[in-house]
């Protein structure tokens, strides 16, 4: 049996970045990037107007005033998308709409606000700075500028920032196939009438949206009966994914064949059992190089497991650098007992007050009951040695539903 450190360690030895693919921008939001990305055009392309007005010459208007406006004759009407055809010379104008080209001769814009239109000719009533209202070419991006580093998460402004220098594709990380295999003889799926002694596959639902909620492919696999031959046939299937996750037939008892046929197709165990609760029966190791988690079977613990180990491999695999959920300190809100000599995960409500939290227990910590997960934003992390959590005693929380901006690169 090993400690929950050395098991994140040791998972997260054997997993590396997937490979990268290309895909269109539509697909590209929540993605990680697996190429530097550099512009190869100025953004904007051509100084253009940040206001509808008029495009004049600072020197004609520096002193314009709504008392004494100065009047300049108009050379043409500048649409979005057009072309000026006449430059600004001394005592002209040109009206000019929002993003339209800056005509040659014409340094700033005066907002239609502050004008006056009249028989071809405008009264500027206002003089700004030089350069008002104006969008100079490559303002935003230079040319050759790197725009987004690898292994950055794409977010909305960066989508429509590729899209501003030209890329519709652009390489990212893989998300991986997660192959999710439920075993035993009581478990049916979630439209079955039940019969006597048999439970709902609620781990498949469960961990399927928790590799969704990651950014992965959840791949569901038929339920496999408490037989060898049906476990390792149902693992080889698993095999062909690029993760494997099994609940149940992990532990000790007559019928939990899933050891053993990962010991008949050669899987590479490299451990078994962590000094933790709940999901002390956690087996992880490599079959057919690809990483196998053999999570527990009651649903608490393998959430819990899924949170601790799954997800920060999940996340490493897609090129994320910020790997584990957030932590938080917090105070212990009443006496818990805990198991001595094992670090114990805490189901807890969090309270904000005057800056600092405090940490209650969901109530009943029995590994079977997912409401006290779902009614919990966070674990306690209980350290092993200690036999209880004193009322006030100052304490980590991993926070369970941390966005992408708290999310932590070191281990709880």
């Amino acid at each position: 049996m090993i400690s929950v450190h050395d098991a994140v360690t040791m998972i997260l030895e054997t997993i590396t970045p997937q490979a990268g693919e290309r895909v269109g921008l539509l697909e590209a939001g929540g993605r990680i990037l697996a190429e530097e990305i550099r512009s190869e055009r100025e953004v904007p392309p051509f100084a253009n107007s940040a206001m509808d007005g008029y495009a004049v010459r600072w020197d004609d208007i520096q002193h314009a005033t709504a008392t004494d406006p100065t009047s300049l004759s108009v050379l043409e009407v500048i649409q979005a998308g057009a072309v000026p055809i006449q430059a600004v010379m001394i005592g002209t104008a040109s009206k000019i709409m929002t993003g339209a080209v800056m005509p040659h001769g014409a340094d700033t814009v005066v907002r239609i606000e502050d004008t006056e239109e009249y028989e071809g000719h405008v009264r500027i009533k206002r003089s700004e700075f030089s350069g008002t209202h104006v969008r100079a070419s490559g303002e935003d991006i230079h040319r050759g500028q790197v725009v987004l580093d690898k292994g950055r998460v794409l977010r909305p402004a960066d989508i429509g920032l590729l899209a501003s220098v030209g890329r519709s594709l652009v390489l990212v990380h893989q998300r991986p196939r997660v192959a999710i295999l439920s075993t035993g003889n009581e478990l049916a799926e979630v439209d079955e009438a039940l019969r006597p002694g048999q439970i709902v596959n609620s781990n498949a639902y469960t961990l399927a949206a928790a590799v969704r909620e990651v950014g992965g492919i959840p791949v569901p696999l038929v339920i496999a009966r408490d037989t060898l031959a049906e476990i390792r046939a149902a693992l080889g299937e698993a095999a062909r994914h690029d993760v494997v996750l099994s609940t149940g037939g992990v532990s000790v008892g007559d019928f939990d064949f899933v050891k053993a046929a990962m010991d008949e197709l050669g899987m590479h165990r490299l451990f078994w059992q962590v000094a933790q609760r709940p999901g002390k029966p956690l087996t992880f190791g490599l079959l057919r190089e690809r990483p196998y988690f053999g999570l527990p079977g009651n649903p608490v613990s393998a959430l819990v497991c899924f949170y601790l180990y799954v997800r920060p491999a999940l996340r490493r695999m897609m090129g994320h650098t910020k790997l584990f959920p957030p932590v938080v300190s917090a105070t212990v809100g009443e006496d818990l007992p805990k198991a001595k000599g094992l670090t114990e995960f805490v189901r807890c409500r969090l309270t904000l007050k005057d800056g600092h939290y405090t940490a209650h227990s969901t109530g009943t910590q029995s590994s079977g009951v997912l409401s006290s997960l779902s009614l919990g934003e966070g674990l306690m992390i209980g350290p092993a040695e200690y036999p209880l959590l004193p009322k006030g005693m100052h304490i980590k929380v991993l926070i369970l539903d941390g966005d992408e901006f708290a999310g932590s690169d070191a281990p709880f």
